[in-house]
């Protein structure tokens, strides 16, 4: 027998011990470590610089909790109405939503990344994903990437993620780079997570090339592109709406203002 044949069926043996060999199940994360660990990928994934995007996620959706001494991301977290509310389950969240929402309230912050709903309108199929994590970490994750391609600069894109309003945008970045620069609850929440290892979104092919699962794949990822540009349009429309509604909001109030002095001048 000669020696690449033997070499040929020791890779064939190979493969199928690996290929039996059962899949270890993946234990769930406790609901205080999603945001955290969504987050922390989603950094490597998208190339944001470490740390910054769990660092939103804390000022955004933070919590303290007092027996992890740690200030951390709470998935189920809905904001409206000036308040902040910390569901204890997801199901709890949506529901709120609802209610927030046959009220007539519109304005709803959503989720580990606070996305809003009413800027946002497009950003989640339902209420369901928009609690999802992973959907809710990617869509805030390709938002800020989107903003720092406009602006070139990672923390004047992070300010541009909770507002463009300069005064808004200005206070907003004060407080994150707080936490980003080490304030200690950023630290905290990522060194927990740092041991956690990320979740394939497709397990790897076990045949060789050409495989009526390779041509599966390439599909599946033709697909995901076209989603990809898909959403990217949809936040490009979303980042749009937000300026002109804050533009609008602006020269409303100019307006009120220099009606208010045309009055006291004419009295």
């Amino acid at each position: 027998m000669s020696m690449m044949r033997i070499m040929g069926k020791v890779a064939a043996l190979a493969v199928l011990a690996l290929t039996a060999l059962p899949a270890r199940a993946v234990p769930p994360l406790a609901p205080d470590n999603l945001c955290a660990a969504e987050t922390n990928a989603a950094e490597r994934g998208y190339g944001i610089p470490a740390g910054l995007l769990h660092s939103i996620s804390i000022v955004e959706s933070g919590r303290y909790d007092s027996a992890q001494k740690a200030t951390i991301a709470w998935p189920w977290t809905v904001m409206a109405e000036g308040q902040g509310r910390y569901l204890p389950s997801k199901t709890e969240a949506i529901a709120e939503v609802r209610r927030l929402k046959a009220r007539g309230v519109q304005n709803i912050d959503v989720g580990c990344m606070q996305v809003n709903l009413r800027y946002h309108p497009d950003a989640f199929a339902s209420l369901d994903e928009a609690f999802d994590p992973a959907a809710n970490v990617g869509y805030a994750a390709r938002f800020l990437k989107g903003l720092f391609g406009a602006t070139g600069h990672w923390p004047t894109a992070a300010s541009y993620y909770h507002s463009q309003t300069p005064s808004l945008a200005a206070e907003y970045r004060e407080r994150l780079m707080k936490v980003w620069n080490g304030s200690g609850a950023a630290e905290t929440r990522l060194a927990s997570v740092s041991r956690v290892a990320p979740v394939p979104h497709m397990p790897p092919l076990k045949q060789v090339p050409g495989a009526p699962q390779v041509e599966e794949a390439r599909k599946a990822w033709r697909q995901q592109v076209q989603a990809s540009r898909d959403e990217a349009a949809r936040i490009a429309d979303a980042y749009r709406s937000a300026r002109l509604a804050e533009y609008q909001l602006r020269r409303a109030r100019f307006q009120e203002a220099r009606a208010s002095l045309t009055t006291s001048t004419r009295r």
